[in-house]
């Protein structure tokens, strides 16, 4: 629908793009280059510019020696401030479940946004306090071999899915499952049951469980990952899926948003 024969959502393309970089930016945990910016948010070189520019003029954003841009000071010193988005706020909100999550389960506890469809960024990472664990030490790690990037996967539109399993698919260990029609079926088996699982796909001997965080329009906009050695995930297993489960839930209920009921799987599925 268009209001005085103007196009639909015209002008509105550059409003986006500000806030990409600002929540873009907010979710980052280094100063980044131009050309990491145009790769990640796939705007043009000179759109990108212009913009970084204009937000550096009006203070939003700083250039350093080495023209690489990060949020200006005092924005994104507090997590959960406003600038930075949604992802910063469910950060915050998410810390004292996350900080529950690991008392109860002794477990390393992660939260994880997805980028551009092909990545899931770590937004929140609570070391298990035992001495021998497992805690995967990427900021950004590929959505189809993690837990995490699966069950965000379960609740994308098709055409995310799509671009995720197009390009070819590295084996990161010999456990990593890389035949797109495979990962559809886990894909879809995390949306029936409500959460996903790997063993030692995206590294040896680490297993990890993940639930979907909605927001209050029913939007997946983050999930909840719980990541152990592999022998005890196998001890406690089912454990560890309803302890996440809930952790999600909760941290929906503090967004406003109502956890979705896993659906009913279909005999001989």
């Amino acid at each position: 629908m268009s209001v005085n024969g103007s196009k639909p959502h015209e002008g509105v393309k550059s409003a986006e793009r500000v806030l990409d970089l600002l929540e873009f930016f907010g979710c980052a945990r280094r100063p980044l280059a131009l050309f990491e910016v145009t790769q990640e948010l796939g705007i043009p070189k000179s759109s990108a510019l212009a913009l970084l520019r204009t937000l550096a003029m009006r203070g939003y954003v700083a250039r350093d020696a080495e023209d690489r841009y990060a949020l200006a000071h005092p924005f994104g010193q507090e997590e959960g401030d406003w600038l930075g988005g949604l992802s910063r706020q469910v950060a915050a909100v998410a810390r004292p479940v996350i900080a529950a999550l690991v008392a109860r389960t002794q477990e390393t506890v992660n939260l994880g946004v997805l980028l551009n469809s092909l990545s899931v960024r770590l937004l929140v990472q609570v070391p298990s306090p035992r001495e021998i664990r497992y805690e995967p030490g990427s900021a950004d790690c590929p959505a189809y071999c993690t837990a995490m990037g699966r069950v965000l996967l379960a609740h994308a539109p098709e055409a995310v899915v799509d671009r995720c399993l197009a390009p070819p698919l590295a084996a990161l260990t010999p456990a990593t499952e890389t035949d797109p029609r495979r990962i559809r079926a886990l894909i879809a088996a995390a949306r029936a049951q409500g959460f996903a699982e790997i063993e030692s796909e995206y590294a040896e001997g680490g297993a990890g469980v993940a639930a979907a965080v909605f927001d209050r329009t029913g939007r997946a906009v983050a999930a909840l990952n719980l990541a152990s050695l592999t022998d005890r995930f196998h001890r406690e297993r089912a454990a560890y899926a309803g302890a996440v489960v809930e952790a999600a839930a909760a941290i929906t209920a503090r967004l406003g948003g109502a956890a979705r009921a896993p659906l009913a799987v279909a005999a001989g599925s």
